[in-house]
């Protein structure tokens, strides 16, 4: 018997069984690093637009104007406020109060595809950061 060609046949399943799945797994890096930086910059904003402006829709509309800007759909991103589980559609929100000292909070969660491949995404899951703003003790309220 011969052992001539099993060098190539060993070559094939290292690449193959080996070398395959660490690619896919630093390709899949930037996406989710991109990602979770993006959820929470748009945490941060939010919480900070609807402070300054004393209105929650003003939080949701950068969330939507910066998730526009990153190609990202509305049903890749969900906004949630005042620890309310985070949701893609916009909804009436009671537990936040604009008081003096009061803390406004976003949790923003971004969905992210576990292995990124030419004929489409792999499976995912959902990556979120939370930032919490306080209301001015020394500002004027309506």
């Amino acid at each position: 018997m011969k052992d001539r060609g099993h060098a190539a046949v060993e070559l094939g399943l290292a690449v193959g069984l080996l070398l395959l799945p660490v690619a896919m797994a630093v390709l899949a890096f930037g996406p989710w690093s991109e990602r979770r930086v993006f959820a929470e910059a748009a945490a941060a904003e939010a919480a900070r637009a609807a402070v300054i402006d004393l209105d929650l829709s003003a939080g949701a509309s950068v969330v939507h104007e910066m998730s526009s800007n990153h190609g990202l759909g509305p049903d890749l991103v969900r906004l949630g406020w005042c620890g309310e589980t985070p949701s893609s559609e916009s909804r009436e929100v009671t537990s936040c109060s604009f008081q003096r000292g009061s803390s406004i909070s976003a949790r923003v969660e971004v969905w992210v595809p576990l292995v990124p491949t030419p004929w489409g995404e792999v499976g995912g899951l959902w990556v979120g950061s939370a930032h919490s703003e306080l209301v001015d003790l020394y500002r004027s309220l309506p």
